[in-house]
């Protein structure tokens, strides 16, 4: 009965120290508490407020990036090269449409016996043949622009007054052997009258993209000038009492890109050569073979006056 009593004395001891225990703990968690205050966030505040203090400042926004540059479209593009097959002209002046008409491929063999043969294609013509002459070019195998002699190209603009002549552009792209004595050359016919037959009387305006052999154009060189991005050696002369004005790139090219045919007419005009009052009648590019022909090609061609 002893041991029981105690057994029961100890048992109340625990319960009053855990009840003792709990009414602590309960004294902790039932007090009052504080209130932490709301985070306020100014949605106002623009990027030139001062950041918190001791946050590191934010970086700088980055700039936008640079437009692309704009590709420029040329007023005259070169088309894809075409199948080099097409009709073979023999005929000492004998020629053949081309492009459906827009162009004209002429032999033009004017100024040598020797045989020469031109092979048309849409987008320009190859040359056959071996000539040899010293004194001047023994032809003039090209593609023409306009009316020439008689023949009118479809849907020229030409002829034209020079007051009315809009920005003429003109791209070429050509092969030219390593050896003999050539150029490649615009011929740019003017005249007096609207004249779509004969010879014209006005003015022969020549621009040399490609020089080779030593040759000079007629007459002597009168100065040089900057065009289209380039520069010429301008030469002037006569040929059978037609004035003629020869600009030759001091530095030879085998592409031409939209080249400003007008600028070329608006400086001759500047030298006294071209009268303003005169009309541009047609426009041909190609060879002047003094030695050898067989390798000259124009791969393709192109002129528009304003992009048309």
């Amino acid at each position: 009965m002893g041991q029981s009593r105690e057994a029961t004395t100890s048992s109340r001891r625990l319960l009053v120290v855990a009840a003792a225990v709990l009414l602590i703990l309960l004294a902790a968690c039932g007090g009052p508490q504080e209130t932490v205050p709301p985070i306020t966030v100014d949605h106002t505040a623009d990027a030139g407020s001062q950041p918190l203090a001791g946050a590191s400042p934010l970086p700088a926004p980055l700039p936008a990036l640079p437009a692309a540059p704009a590709v420029p479209q040329l007023l005259a593009p070169l088309s894809a090269i075409a199948n080099r097959t097409g009709p073979r002209v023999c005929e000492k002046f004998g020629s053949v449409p081309v492009a459906g008409g827009r162009f004209e491929v002429q032999n033009d063999a004017w100024g040598a016996s020797t045989p020469q043969c031109t092979t048309a294609f849409d987008t320009g013509f190859s040359v056959q043949a071996n000539h040899d002459k010293d004194s001047g070019p023994a032809a003039y195998p090209s593609i023409v622009w306009g009316c020439n002699h008689g023949t009118c190209t479809r849907g020229t603009p030409f002829p034209r007054p020079l007051s009315d002549l809009g920005d003429v552009r003109s791209s070429w792209a050509v092969t030219v052997p390593d050896s003999g004595r050539y150029n490649a050359s615009y011929d740019i016919w003017l005249d007096p009258t609207p004249r779509r037959d004969g010879d014209n009387t006005g003015a022969e305006l020549m621009i040399w993209t490609v020089r080779a052999g030593g040759i000079d154009p007629i007459g002597s060189k009168r100065g040089t000038v900057n065009l289209g991005g380039a520069a010429w050696d301008v030469f002037t002369g006569d040929n059978n009492g037609v004035p003629v004005i020869s600009y030759v790139r001091q530095q030879s090219v085998r592409q031409v890109l939209d080249l400003p045919i007008t600028d070329f007419v608006h400086d001759a005009q500047r030298q006294g050569v071209v009268q303003p009052s005169w009309y541009l009648t047609n426009l041909q590019a190609g060879f002047e073979p003094w030695v050898g022909g067989t390798g000259l090609s124009t791969d393709a061609f192109n002129a528009t006056r304003n992009g048309v």
